[in-house]
């Protein structure tokens, strides 16, 4: 039998849906062999030049922070596959100062033997490990804490629309005790180095940046009153560990905001910090108010950081740290063979596939699963207070539960060759079971639908993998309609048949100006004039971007009062962009009544038109699910087993 935990997970690939992204494929072989080679931040060596950034995974003990065996689980994984040091994410060392319900915490002593278990779990399977410290300043959140978020100025984070209180001298003061102590107690769990998360607007951040900081005391103001508190919370960590273990920043290297920090600003903190005992530098981007850089989704370039990892590391004798991105193996042994970086951090890469960089050692191209950055499965469920998963990796997230049991000997038959199926069928090969996959069309399901829209290339990615593992364990795909009546050879049926689109009742919407969203981008069809598009979720926003960028005049009508809902924090602000260039116009809280000749009848209006396309949501392609269970053992994955209507 299916791990249970990976067929749970195999539904959540039935939901890849419609987003943006710049794919950069320019990068040629590399010989990786720098890439393998040791390299020193201060007295400890790292064995390669890889390791995990500190993406949170929403892990830890809900409320407290405490360290978990899920958490403990999840690295140990990944530490065992060739990572030279992990990063588990960031650490609060304060309770007001924490951004998620299910973030590590170090500001109770009592939570240093949770650490310690971590860190010994991850150095057992031979990874070094280092402790993030940070303060969530004013992208913390009363509605998590409890408490009143502190930062440099009473300016509200514009995701979390929060209500930061300015901080004060003494709360100043007790946050770099809490800081001095946290670093304290990451030496007695063990990590290996101690970061200052000097990135992505949290609290020290925060004050070095115009944006944030509109102080008018020795704090605020000139570049040097910005910096003073993020460098002597710094030094202070330095002072206390006194050479234990080396201390290292993380800082954005433009906020990527009007009147945020820029990199000429940044480049001397650096200096700063290097001359105050700093021993590396991990570059990232952005902050909160503008998401997209800091957690880049698809449509922000592969690698964009790299330039500036370059300048930097020209001018500063310390290992330079770049992230973001890097999801492309040549990309990766190319940044530190062409000395624009010493390390390269992978966050997401390494959930989608926790044996990237094993590959890439081994030259193995062609098996990697790589981040398609959707952000879905990771991101947008941590944001949520949830655990992370993986869009493309099944068992993300699920390693106490989900492995694989030795061999089997069954036969299983598996009815459609979308992601959900291709996946299961990938799962229950691994296992040694024979394996027959049966297709009407090509394999793939939605995935060409899905990379149509204006930078959405990406999703492909997923799909020559999965095609690519179908060939390598030789299941066989019977290109053929499954009939309830049909007869298989097969201990197990895993249906696998997906969704359609639901067609509401509308009067007039059989007419032949009118077409569904899923046949347009399926079949790339080219629309000019006005078009109406009924339904304001994923698909039907998608949908008004591709006719946008045609040139079409796309207007989107919705009945609720919003659309674009459950779009995440990191692609919302760039589809409302989008639908802005091209000029959508949007009606929302509108019934359609009627679709007449080439005219849809509203509630409060009616608009002339040269087609109609309906995007109403998708509901189950079930059919077969209860004739089929009279005969055989079925299990039901992806949009079979459940559906989100958009």
């Amino acid at each position: 039998m299916l791990c249970e935990s990976v067929i749970l997970n195999i539904n959540s690939l039935a939901n890849l849906y419609f987003f943006n992204f710049i794919f950069v494929n320019e990068y040629k072989e590399g010989k990786g062999i720098k890439l393998f080679e040791p390299i020193k931040i201060g007295n400890v060596e790292l064995k390669n030049r890889v390791i995990m950034a500190p993406i949170e995974n929403g892990m830890a003990e809900v409320g407290t922070g405490e360290v978990t065996d899920r958490i403990i689980a999840f690295f140990e994984e990944r530490a065992q596959h060739n990572i030279a040091m992990i990063m588990p994410g960031s650490i609060g060392v304060s309770p007001e100062g924490r951004g998620l319900p299910t973030q590590l915490s170090l500001f109770d002593e009592k939570q240093v033997a949770g650490h310690k278990r971590l860190v010994d779990a991850v150095h057992s399977k031979g990874s070094l490990v280092a402790a993030q410290l940070y303060h969530a300043g004013r992208q913390a959140s009363e509605a998590i804490t409890g408490l009143d978020p502190l930062a440099p100025s009473a300016i509200p984070c514009g995701i979390l629309q929060n209500h930061p209180k300015e901080i004060t001298h003494e709360q100043m003061d007790r946050i770099k005790e809490q800081f001095r102590q946290a670093a304290r107690w990451s030496i007695e769990a063990g990590y290996d180095i101690v970061e200052v998360h000097f990135a992505h607007g949290y609290l020290l951040h925060s004050f070095m940046s115009t944006h944030t900081n509109h102080r008018t005391d020795e704090y605020g103001g000139s570049f040097e009153n910005r910096i003073k508190y993020p460098m002597d919370v710094l030094k202070t960590v330095i002072d206390e560990v006194n050479g234990e273990v080396p201390v290292q920043i993380r800082v954005s290297v433009d906020e990527y905001v009007e009147d945020g920090m820029k990199f000429e600003e940044v480049k001397k903190v650096c200096h700063l910090a290097k001359e105050m005992g700093v021993a590396s530098i991990s570059l990232s981007a952005g902050c909160y108010d503008a998401v997209e850089y800091a957690i880049q989704p698809m449509f922000i370039p592969q690698g964009f950081i790299i330039p500036f990892a370059k300048e930097l590391k020209a001018e500063i004798d310390i290992p330079v740290i770049v992230a973001a991105r890097l999801n492309d193996a040549y990309l990766i042994e190319n940044v530190v063979e062409n000395d624009e970086a010493d390390i390269v951090a992978i966050g997401r890469g390494l959930i989608a596939d926790p044996l990237l960089i094993d590959k890439i050692k081994v030259h193995d191209y062609d098996n990697i699963c790589y981040c398609i950055a959707c952000n879905q499965g990771c991101i947008d469920r941590v944001l949520g207070g949830m655990p992370a998963h993986c869009m493309v990796n099944p068992v993300a997230g699920e390693e106490l539960t989900c492995k694989l049991k030795g061999k089997s000997g069954k036969k299983v038959a598996i009815i459609g060759a979308d992601p959900a199926g291709m996946e299961a069928a990938i799962t229950a090969a691994k296992r040694g079971m024979k394996v027959t996959v049966y297709e009407k069309d090509e394999l793939g399901g939605k995935f060409k639908a899905l990379s149509t829209p204006p930078e959405k290339d990406t999703f492909m990615m997923f799909d020559r993998y999965l095609v690519s593992q179908m060939k390598k364990y030789n299941i066989e795909v019977i290109n053929k309609e499954v009939k309830a009546d049909d007869e298989f050879d097969a201990d197990t049926i895993i249906l696998a048949t997906g969704s359609k689109q639901i067609v509401p009742p509308i009067q007039g919407i059989d007419q032949e100006f009118v077409l569904q969203a899923e046949d347009i981008l399926e079949n790339q069809k080219k629309l000019k004039g006005n078009i109406v598009v009924i339904g304001g979720g994923l698909v039907g926003t998608e949908t008004c971007k591709y006719l946008g960028n045609q040139g079409a005049h796309v207007t989107l009508v919705e009945m609720k009062d919003n659309i674009a809902d459950g779009i995440g924090a990191t692609f919302i602000g760039h589809m409302f962009a989008k639908l802005a260039e091209y000029h959508v116009d949007i009606k929302t809280n509108e019934t359609v009544k009627q679709i007449k000749n080439h005219e849809v009848v509203l509630s409060n209006t009616t608009i002339p038109c040269d087609y109609v396309i309906i995007a109403a949501g998708y509901k189950a392609r079930n059919e077969l699910a209860e004739e089929l269970s009279k005969k055989y053992d079925v299990r039901v994955v992806g949009d079979v087993f459940h559906l989100e209507e958009f």
